[in-house]
C-alpha cells in the first residue's frame, strides 16, 4: 500500500508542491526552490529548504511522482504527465458507496446531482469498483426512505433563495383543511424529518414552518431580505427540546414516562430524545426523565407509539390527555 503523510500539514505541502510543479508547463523555470518556499510561505507553511527536499523526495520515493531537476533553469519539472492521487482504504470506499446509495433520494435536486455527479468522477478517477468489486452496499445495509418523497422538486429552489436571501412565495394545503393559502416566506433553513423535508422561516415577522408535500407553484421572488441571526438561534434552541419540528411556541418541561419490564430493554438503547436520562429502575421496568417540548409528535412517538407499554407520570397535564387519547380508541371500537 502507498504510504500516507504522517500528517495533515505535511499532506497540504504536497499538495501545494505538485500544483507549483505542474505550473512548469505552462511556465519556463518555474518553479525554484525559492518559489515553492515563498508560495508556501503565502499559504501559511513557513518551512525551510530542507523541508522542501523531504516533501519531494516523499513524492518521488514513495507516490512515484516523476519530479526531476533541471539544473540548467534551476527548477523542478515532471518529465510526463502525473497526478496526486489520494490512497483510499476499504473504509474510504465504504463510505463513498454509502454516500451513492443516499444520494438517490435526492437525484432531482440541482445541487445532490453536482454533488452526485463530484463522487461519480472521484469513484472513475480511483478506480473503486475494481478495486473492491464485491464490496456492494445495498447488500450489508438498507435504509429507511422512500426515493420520491413528495416535493423534492422544491429543494434546490428554496436552497437557492436561503443562500440568496430571497424571499418565497406559494401556494399551501393544510392537512386539515381543504382551502388553499397564498403565502409569501423569508425562508432560514430546511429540516428533514421522518422522510418529510420542511421549510423554516419568517412570514410578516413571526417564525412558520411549511411541509415542502403540501407547497405549490413556488416562485423565488426578487425581493431580498436581512436575516436575522437571532432567529436562527431561536430554530435550533426550539429544536433542541422538541421531537420532530413543529414546537414554535411550546414551553420545555420535564416528562417522566415508565417503561414495562418487556420494553426496558429496547428502551434502555434506544434515544427518544437527546435528553432523555433514566431516574430508576428495577424488575418491574424503567423510569425516565425527559426534557422536551410536549407537541402532537412527541406524544405520537414516544408515548403512543408504545401503547400499554409506558405510562405518563408527570405531569398530570398529559397523562390526562394521553389517558382520553387511549379512551377515545376504545370508544371507537365499542360501536
Amino acid at each position: 500500500m502507498l504510504a500516507m503523510p504522517k500528517n495533515k500539514n505535511a499532506y497540504l505541502r504536497y499538495l501545494i508542491i505538485h500544483s507549483q510543479i505542474k505550473r512548469n508547463k505552462y511556465k519556463s523555470g518555474y518553479p525554484t526552490r525559492n518559489d515553492l518556499l515563498r508560495y508556501l510561505r503565502c499559504e501559511g507553511y513557513p518551512v525551510s529548504g530542507s523541508t522542501i527536499e523531504k516533501d519531494i523526495k516523499f513524492l518521488k520515493d514513495e507516490r512515484g511522482a516523476p519530479i526531476e531537476y533541471d539544473r540548467q533553469q534551476k527548477c523542478y519539472r515532471y518529465t510526463e504527465d502525473w497526478e496526486f492521487d489520494i490512497p483510499l482504504s476499504p473504509d474510504d470506499v465504504r463510505t463513498i458507496h454509502m454516500l451513492f446509495h443516499k444520494l438517490k433520494v435526492f437525484g432531482d435536486a440541482q445541487e445532490f446531482k453536482m454533488l452526485k455527479e463530484s463522487i461519480n468522477k472521484m469513484s472513475e478517477h480511483f478506480d473503486l469498483a475494481s478495486q473492491h468489486p464485491n464490496d456492494k452496499i445495498d447488500k450489508y445495509i438498507l435504509f429507511e426512505y422512500a426515493k420520491g418523497f413528495s416535493g423534492r422538486q422544491l429543494l434546490s429552489p428554496i436552497y437557492d433563495a436561503i443562500f440568496e436571501k430571497r424571499e418565497i412565495s406559494f401556494s399551501h394545503h393544510r392537512f386539515d383543511s381543504d382551502g388553499i393559502s397564498m403565502r409569501v416566506l423569508q425562508p432560514y433553513i430546511l429540516k428533514e424529518h421522518r422522510n418529510r423535508w420542511y421549510v423554516i422561516g419568517k412570514e410578516e415577522g413571526a417564525p412558520r414552518i411549511f411541509g415542502l408535500d403540501r407547497i405549490c407553484d413556488l416562485v423565488v421572488t426578487k425581493d431580498y431580505f436581512t436575516q436575522d441571526p437571532g432567529f436562527y438561534d431561536e430554530i435550533f434552541s426550539v429544536l433542541k427540546d422538541a421531537v420532530g419540528i413543529m414546537a414554535f411556541g411550546y414551553d420545555s418541561e420535564d416528562v417522566i414516562l415508565k417503561f414495562n419490564a418487556e420494553t426496558s430493554n429496547y428502551i434502555r438503547t434506544l434515544m427518544l430524545h437527546r435528553s432523555q436520562e433514566i431516574i430508576h429502575e428495577d424488575s418491574n421496568g424503567l423510569t425516565l426523565k425527559i426534557h422536551v417540548k410536549i407537541t402532537r409528535e412527541f406524544i405520537n412517538e414516544c408515548v403512543l407509539h408504545f401503547g400499554d407499554s409506558v405510562k405518563v407520570l408527570s405531569p398530570q397535564s398529559l397523562a390526562d390527555k394521553v389517558k382520553q387519547i387511549h379512551q377515545n380508541a376504545a370508544d371507537a371500537y365499542s360501536d
